[in-house]
């Protein structure tokens, strides 16, 4: 029996559960077709931006086996090869800051460590491959014992989609959902410039002239916060 998930944001759950669902697939021919490599969607809260983006991994991201399954029977799959073919394609980066939210800069860095920790958690292979350095191992080590510097933390998902592309020989999709959290935050916490100074770093070296990227989707609902910080990155 179909329900209707209210407030479910993980698109493979919705699938597997077989709730009502609003075929929104035709979005990833969208973003194929789109010839920038980042892609800046600001839309208000509720909005369904983080079910997009966890589709989007769903669909593109080489390590869900079980992707062609839950797209069968939507729009996506009656598109000809050329968008086909990407299902199950990238390694994928999907990266949330929904939870950067600390009270000090310093609880706020904490929290990026947290997050960046989760994402390479789900890349813990690495450790295992000859693809993969010496030295990188140590810095993936670090950031899975939390022991990295501010500069390593602005370079690690730059260094992880580094270590990707190397290890699948295939450019990276990056997904960053919420984007301005920390900067909403911050605003009302009054340590607004020294954030904005260090996610203009964070998201310049992430984003701007990085070789290892197919493509980045960014979602959030600041306007703002995108002029002041993700410019600095194109």
């Amino acid at each position: 029996m179909q329900g209707i998930a209210i407030g479910e944001s993980d698109f493979k759950a919705l699938r597997i559960a077989n709730d009502y669902y609003i075929d929104k697939t035709l979005y990833i021919k969208k973003i194929i077709d789109n010839p920038a490599k980042v892609a800046f969607v600001t839309r208000p809260r509720r909005f369904g931006k983080t079910l997009n983006m966890s589709m989007l991994r769903y669909y593109f991201d080489c390590t869900q086996k079980d992707s062609k399954q839950l797209f069968e029977g939507l729009k996506i799959m009656e598109q000809e090869e050329k968008y086909t073919s990407k299902l199950g394609y990238y390694p994928c980066i999907y990266m949330t800051l929904k939870d950067v939210q600390g009270t000090t800069y310093e609880n706020m860095i904490l929290d990026l460590k947290t997050a960046v920790l989760d994402i390479y958690q789900q890349h813990r292979y690495l450790l295992d491959s000859d693809k993969i350095y010496d030295f990188e191992k140590k810095r993936i080590e670090d950031i899975l014992f939390c022991r990295e510097d501010e500069v390593a933390l602005k370079n690690s998902i730059k260094d992880l989609s580094k270590y990707l592309n190397r290890y699948y020989e295939k450019n990276v999709m990056l997904l960053i959902d919420e984007y301005d959290v920390p900067l909403q935050k911050v605003y009302e916490d009054g340590y607004y410039r020294k954030v904005l100074e260090f996610f203009g770093t964070f998201y310049g070296v992430t984003c701007k002239d990085n070789s290892y990227l197919e493509k980045t989707v960014v979602t959030g609902i600041s306007g703002i916060a995108k002029e002041s910080i993700i410019s600095r990155s194109k």
